[in-house]
């Protein structure tokens, strides 16, 4: 469809949804909070909800009187949540109001008090672990016992429909091209850096993580298969509180019959003061991370006629360590209830050591070995990364009617130097030649400005409108420089390179949706221009990209009735290519294989569509479509006896599936939430001028069953299992793990003693093949993911009545903290 098209059907669908919003009449809701004992409750915090979204339509305080009151309301379905210091949350039964019965008076809603034990704990209600809405999935990450010692990155693939492949990378529902995000913030990193960011970012400093497969025109169009969001821990009771965690981890891990006993640390601390116009948050999280793996490549050397010449046998076995800090400050400041300033500064310092050893055996056609090489890498790696956000919000009124602005500016900083020694050898293990040293330094910079402002429109009669803009300017700055021993002296190597990418996103959108009775619309268009510069300093060639694309999207509820509704969805959208994979400096992996980018790389256009019914708003079933052109696939391909790995774009691809989210509760004390998701991938497309065509039916599981027992014990098991499935060019085969975790309150509710077995018959690993042209190799991995952990976590300060949740902002770089890729460690 061309962009004059795309203009026409949203400017249709915008016309439409303006009409809408002028068809709505005047309504009103009413009530009054009472105890038990029908004593009517001061001070009681009620929002008024839309039963569609769950979005948040007004709030208000109850007086001495316990009563409430919502004016110019529209017509539609509402729930009312109260809560007050003290009692249990309580949720109202839907509430509708209609055009011929457009005031209504709640009857008297009861507030039961927090029960206390033998003890004098107070117990409240307990989050679930998984949460399903209409519009995204929220995982609780602290409600899960194995989320002890557990890492961000392992959180993630217990995760509803999240899958993380051998490198790291990560899917959603089969789909590749997922945006992660930390606090509203894209994840501006390198795919290997990203990868590790996770692997030792410790749960413990994760508050939720939210999934939404579908957004809105509100975020970024990038990410064709959704947007993750992961949400870290903030403060906002009254008074001065927090947390102390700390936590011991041992990894179990097995190689050639012998056993490796590997310690591991993660601990964080927590706190939050708020006290009437100033409420200021943190936490910082030092930890110790040492750990091993192994890799297994076998490769099929064939020519075009599929005849067998040769096969090369790559193992490399992984021995590494780190230390890794992380640090979150931020302060709200509100001079009156109508405006509120911000600022947050976060940073993670990582330093590690990785010693990978590669033995490559090169064998004739019948098997018998003619060679060997044994290669040795002492990599230092450094990184730094500082992240700021300066904020502001001012409300109009309290219909809803405000205006925000962020501005953030991130920095990263990446060093690696390396020295890889190889040694050569024949066939019956006599030395061949002299050693081949090869030393590399290789800095990385990132500097990111991004500004964005939101305004937030409600109309009296119903509906709503948002506006919004956004700037961004990225500039990455790479630095290869490599060297090698001629036996007396080090001398420059001819792969060296200079790489800077330069690059400017401005977009606008407009947003606007209405509820009519049962039906629910919402409509939303951006507009995104696109202005990009690539300098090979090296030999001095330049490449510029200059492009502006249009993304709708639309959304329509109906309301069966109070407990089926029906929602449709469709959204355009886009994945640029990460900086990495267009730079094409060469980075040696081993001395057999090296990854090169592609400066020539297309960004890829996606259609989604969705289809979901929610039943109570628990059991969640979404038919989904995806169609995506230009895919950037990873290609592995032959350089002579050399291998190296690339992106390109190769392929369309085509993603259909069904989804289930079902929370059970077996008892009052075994709650079970289950997760499937049965989808088919087919890439369609052309590589070296020779057709290709990859298509595979999968299913995956999630599953997570909850025990609460008394005395305050909880208990968990946890696990996923994967089918055989395609991702991208490759066939990976069945994964699946299964783990057990524990817990205690102690010290009068204050501490919390932990106990986590992860995965402790070893059965997650990876398998998969890449097969197409000449290239057939196969892969096996398996890491230390045998793990046993212990944690303690004591909670102090006084757990004053909670403040109405923050302000949900989405900061300025929504998209290019995450292009600087997702990947492996």
């Amino acid at each position: 469809m061309s962009t004059k098209h795309y203009v026409s059907l949203c400017l249709s669908l915008f016309v439409v949804t303006m009409q809408l919003l002028a068809q709505n009449k005047n309504g009103k809701l009413s009530g009054i909070a009472q105890d038990v004992n029908g004593k009517p409750l001061a001070s009681v915090s009620v929002s008024l909800m839309r039963l569609a979204d769950t979005s948040l339509v007004k709030t208000d305080i109850t007086g001495k009187d316990g009563k409430f009151e919502f004016l110019n309301l529209a017509e539609g379905d509402y729930l009312l949540s109260l809560s007050s210091a003290g009692y249990e949350r309580r949720m109202s039964d839907v509430l509708k109001l209609s055009g011929t019965d457009n005031e209504l008076k709640v009857q008297p809603i009861i507030l039961t008090e927090a029960i206390k034990d033998l003890a004098g704990v107070t117990i409240t209600a307990k989050k679930p672990f998984i949460e399903t809405k209409i519009d995204k999935t929220v995982v609780n990450v602290d409600a899960s016992p194995t989320s002890a010692g557990a890492t961000a990155l392992e959180v993630l693939e217990k995760s509803p429909g999240i899958m993380v492949n051998n490198d790291g990378a990560i899917s959603l529902r089969g789909k590749a091209g997922v945006i992660v995000m930390m606090d509203g913030k894209p994840t501006f990193l390198s795919p290997t850096d990203l990868a590790n960011l996770l692997k030792n970012m410790p749960a413990s400093a994760i508050d939720q993580i939210e999934i939404m497969t579908n957004p809105s025109a509100k975020y970024d169009a990038a990410g064709n298969s959704g947007v993750i969001n992961i949400k870290t821990k903030k403060g906002r009771a009254a008074g001065f509180n927090g947390s102390i965690m700390a936590g011991v981890t041992t990894s179990f891990f097995e190689t050639n019959n012998t056993l490796y006993v590997i310690p591991k640390s993660q601990n964080s601390i927590n706190f939050n003061y708020r006290k009437n116009k100033i409420n200021f948050f943190g936490n910082y999280n030092p930890n110790f991370f040492r750990g091993r793996s192994t890799l297994v490549i076998s490769r099929r050397k064939i020519d075009e006629n599929k005849t067998v010449l040769g096969y090369n046998d790559v193992l490399t076995q992984f021995k590494f360590g780190n230390n890794n800090h992380t640090l979150k400050l931020g302060l709200d400041y509100s001079p009156n209830k109508k405006n509120t300033f911000g600022i947050v500064v976060s940073g993670f310092m990582f330093s590690g050591h990785p010693t990978p050893k590669t033995v490559t055996s090169t064998h004739d056609a019948d098997y018998k070995l003619l060679s060997q090489m044994v290669s040795q890498t002492d990599n230092r790696l450094r990184f730094r990364n500082f992240t700021s956000n300066f904020n502001y919000r001012h409300q109009f009124d309290s219909t809803g009617r405000e205006l925000t602005a962020d501005f953030d500016f991130i920095a990263y900083d990446n060093t690696s130097r390396m020295t890889l020694t190889t040694d050569f050898y024949g066939g019956s293990g006599q030395p061949i030649g002299d050693a081949l040293l090869l030393k590399g330094h290789l800095p990385s910079s990132i500097n990111i400005y991004s500004l964005k402002s939101d305004y937030v429109h409600p109309f009296k009669k119903g509906g709503r409108i948002e506006a919004g803009i956004k700037s961004s300017f990225v500039k990455n700055n790479n630095l290869v420089n490599y060297e090698r021993w001629d036996n007396s002296k080090w001398i420059a190597d001819g792969r060296s390179n200079h790489f800077i990418y330069d690059e400017n996103i401005n977009a606008i959108y407009l947003n606007a949706n209405k509820q009519i009775k049962k039906w629910s619309f919402q409509g939303g268009l951006r507009l995104e221009n696109t202005s990009a510069k690539g300098y090979q300093v090296t030999n001095d060639s330049t490449f510029k990209r200059n492009f502006t694309n249009l993304f709708p999207s639309a959304f329509i509820s109906y309301a069966i009735d109070k407990s089926n509704q029906v929602t449709v969805s469709y959204s355009r959208r886009i994945t640029r290519p990460n900086y990495q994979d267009l730079n094409p400096f060469i980075y040696f992996l081993d001395s057999l294989s090296y990854r090169k980018g592609n400066p020539f790389l297309l960004p890829q256009f996606t259609h989604n569509i969705e289809l979901s019914h929610s039943f109570k708003g628990k059991l969640i079933t979404t038919l989904n479509y995806n169609n995506t052109k230009n895919v950037i696939s990873q290609l592995v391909k032959p350089d002579g006896d050399l291998l190296y790995l690339t992106s390109d774009n190769v392929a369309k691809f085509r993603n259909i599936g069904i989804a289930i989210t079902a929370p059970i509760p077996v008892t009052k004390w075994w709650n079970s939430n289950f997760f499937v998701n049965v989808f088919n991938n087919h890439y369609e497309g052309v590589y070296e001028n020779k057709p290709l065509d990859l298509s595979y039916t999968s299913f995956m599981v999630n599953m997570t069953q909850t025990f609460t027992l008394k005395q305050g014990f909880t208990l968990e098991m946890s696990g996923f299992y994967r089918a055989r499935g395609v991702d991208q060019l490759n066939i990976n085969e069945p994964m699946y793990v299964l783990s057990f975790g524990g817990q205690k309150q102690v010290l009068k509710g204050k501490g919390t003693v932990r106990l986590n077995l992860r995965d402790p018959f070893w059965m997650q690993k990876y398998k998969g093949k890449t097969q197409y042209d000449i290239v057939d190799s196969r892969v096996q991995s398996r890491w230390d993911n045998r793990q046993v952990t212990a944690t303690f976590t004591y909670r102090f300060g006084k757990n004053g009545q909670q403040n109405p949740p923050p302000r949900r902002r989405n900061s300025a770089s929504q998209d290019e903290q995450n292009r600087v890729g997702q990947g492996g460690q």
